[in-house]
């Protein structure tokens, strides 16, 4: 075969990052020789064509990453889903590519195709998150490094959250549980998705299978739920948030039914033990953390790893009206001999275009928090999430974050400025 095909992105590849298809062919000495390359995507059908010249090493460098606009999933009560659901959808979750290369060279005047020189690459699940250079070029998502793995192959694996034992830590010690785990401050009223690669198509070394409830009540004995199974989806959604739990009668154990419970834990379990690790979402109020002055503003945003997570700013709020006057002037003058009348106006208001900002506060963060928090200024998919399930899609106004990197021991709070993101009607 003249053309081989020397690097293509792994099978399960975040879009944020470079996806390049490196080939090499025999035949670059041909004249006018171009590499044609043929990226596909399964479900929709879209076919995207394009003819390179070779580079100076002959080789063909071509990267697929500018082809690919996902945005996840957007719809009513979403954050409220109370069983495993998939979000693998190609307009949503991920794309599902395909690609071919062939070649041609002038034969008579005429670019002409090299009969029998298609080669056809893997096949490739482009997901909606994102890598760093710092990570690398082509961080291995099924088996590299914890921080970039998306693959649930042992208990150092990491749900689609960008949330890490750092991130977070409780005000005071859980019995059992250290600071490996990855704690979550959470009310009873929040909703949420905890999203997973809930098969082995993509990750060969995935082994989610099944997961289950833990519960401590306020004093201290702990309530073990039965197993739920994985449904198996590509990228799948776990209502494993307070709210979402509460909702579902399928769980055998409920917050709702242990009045003051301090946590509850959750971790994905595969075929011989623990394939993730533990999620301990333990509840504020019982630690006098609630806010019961303010309202409490619960923003998701879509992650690095493409699924959703989460914050409370629980002090105080205030919205602002931003109305855009487009304003004119007309001439006094009525066509008559009067001229004009007392009444008539000389500037008009053609439009009044208003839109509503939230400035919203955060309660004292940790060092951690810092860090998921620029997951946040950075999304381009934000929702403020009520305490009845729906959402209000919002986009963030603030264009700097001042990261505290410090150990002085001093409290800091957060504020943003959160914008509504369809107009005030009038």
């Amino acid at each position: 075969m003249a053309i081989t095909i020397q690097d293509q992105p792994y099978p399960w590849s975040p879009r944020g990052q470079k996806l390049m298809i490196v080939a090499s062919s025999t035949n670059t000495g041909q004249d006018g020789f171009q590499y044609h390359v043929v990226v596909s995507n399964i479900v929709t059908g879209k076919t995207y064509s394009f003819f390179l010249s070779p580079a100076v090493d002959g080789r063909l460098y071509f990267d697929m990453q500018s082809l690919i606009q996902l945005r996840n999933l957007e719809q009513e009560y979403m954050h409220a889903t109370i069983i495993s659901t998939t979000f693998d959808d190609n307009s949503n979750a991920f794309n599902e590519l395909a690609f071919n290369l062939s070649e041609y060279w002038i034969v008579g005047g005429v670019l002409t195709l090299n009969e029998g020189s298609t080669v056809y690459g893997e096949n490739i699940a482009v997901v909606n998150g994102y890598y760093q250079v710092s990570n690398g070029y082509k961080p291995d998502a099924n088996a590299g490094a914890v921080d970039v793995r998306y693959a649930l192959s042992d208990i150092q694996s990491y749900m689609m959250s960008d949330r890490t034992p750092t991130t977070h830590q409780p005000p005071k010690r859980m019995g059992g549980f250290n600071e490996n785990n990855v704690f979550i401050p959470v009310r009873e009223e929040d909703y949420g998705m905890m999203f997973i690669p809930g098969n082995s198509n993509w990750l060969d070394n995935n082994d989610a299978l099944q997961y289950r409830v833990i519960l401590y009540d306020n004093t201290g004995d702990s309530h073990i739920g039965s197993f739920r199974s994985v449904a198996g989806y590509n990228v799948e959604g776990l209502g494993i948030y307070p709210a979402n739990i509460n909702d579902d009668d399928g769980y055998d154990i409920q917050p709702k039914n242990f009045p003051n419970w301090k946590f509850y834990y959750v971790q994905i379990k595969g075929t011989t033990g623990g394939r993730s690790k533990i999620y301990i979402f333990y509840n504020i109020c019982e630690v006098g953390r609630c806010e019961c002055i303010f309202e409490n503003i619960r923003l998701g945003w879509v992650n690095s790893r493409s699924g959703w997570d989460y914050f409370n700013f629980n002090k105080r709020s205030e919205f602002t009206d931003e109305i855009d006057r487009k304003v004119y002037r007309r001439t006094l003058f009525n066509s008559s001999p009067t001229i004009f009348n007392k009444f008539d106006r000389g500037l008009y208001q053609r439009q009044n275009l208003a839109q509503r900002v939230l400035s919203v506060t955060s309660d004292f963060i940790q060092q951690g928090e810092f860090d998921l928090l620029r997951g946040l200024l950075v999304s381009n998919q934000v929702h403020w999430i009520h305490d009845d399930g729906t959402f209000t899609p919002v986009n963030i106004d603030d264009t700097a974050f001042t990261e505290k990197n410090t150990r002085d021991g001093k409290l800091y709070n957060v504020t943003l400025k959160v914008r509504m993101a369809n107009e005030y009607w009038t």
